[in-house]
């Protein structure tokens, strides 16, 4: 038996690393015990509710070229969160004459136990749409706070207990340049060659990124104003 292992974490962070990690080895053992062959492992860092995971697209195709004998996934979640990407994952596998075990036991059609899929997706799928409502009201919750949730500020503010404030530095002024060059008629590539020749710091430096580039683009400025 042809293993196609697919592995979904949420996040790139730390914690998410080591389970990835995990989740492999319990996937290895899993098949070493039953004597089974390991095609490949698809792994993507994505929402399950997202179909534009490219590594779930590729399983997809492999399937369709029946390119091994079962799909194996910790729970039916990790695969998808929606139904319909669920019931299409499920015909797929049923038209290409391949098996979905999932490591909860809830779905192993290699033992005839694919009744609940229909029960297993809805439920997934209806988990999903609380999660992103509690985290929709989290979001407002903080934004009405004035609490600032991105990962790094806008260009001209900094971070002081995660609420923006000015910065004491020249960037507020490039800013509000920016802002002035425009309503006075300046296109976006215009204002950004006249601040790059004039030598001011562009958004990827300020926020320490490396290997971020000192050349203004119109996108830049667009962002800006």
């Amino acid at each position: 038996m042809r293993c196609a292992v697919y592995v979904r974490v949420s996040t790139d962070k730390e914690e998410q690393k080591a389970s990835l990690g995990n989740q492999k080895d319990l996937f290895i053992r899993y098949i070493s015990d039953r004597g089974w062959d390991i095609h490949n492992f698809y792994v993507d860092v994505e929402s399950g509710t997202t179909e534009k995971r490219p590594q779930l697209q590729q399983l997809i195709a492999d399937a369709r070229a029946k390119k091994f004998d079962v799909i194996l996934a910790k729970e039916l979640s990790r695969l998808a969160r929606n139904g319909r990407l669920s019931y299409e994952i499920r015909d797929i596998a049923e038209q290409s004459k391949i098996h979905i075990i999932t490591l909860d036991n809830a779905i192993n059609t290699l033992k005839g136990n694919g009744q609940m899929f229909g029960i297993y997706a809805w439920m997934y799928e209806q988990e999903s749409q609380r999660t992103s409502k509690r985290v929709k009201a989290a979001l407002r919750s903080s934004a009405q706070k004035g609490l600032f949730k991105g990962s790094n500020p806008p260009y001209g503010y900094i971070l002081e207990d995660r609420k923006l404030r000015i910065s004491p530095d020249e960037t507020p002024n490039i800013v509000r340049r920016v802002f002035r060059d425009y309503l006075s008629g300046k296109g976006f590539d215009h204002i950004a060659r006249e601040l790059y020749e004039e030598g001011f710091p562009t958004p990827g430096p300020v926020a320490g990124k490396k290997n971020a580039s000192d050349k203004w683009h119109g996108s830049h400025s667009k962002a800006n104003s």
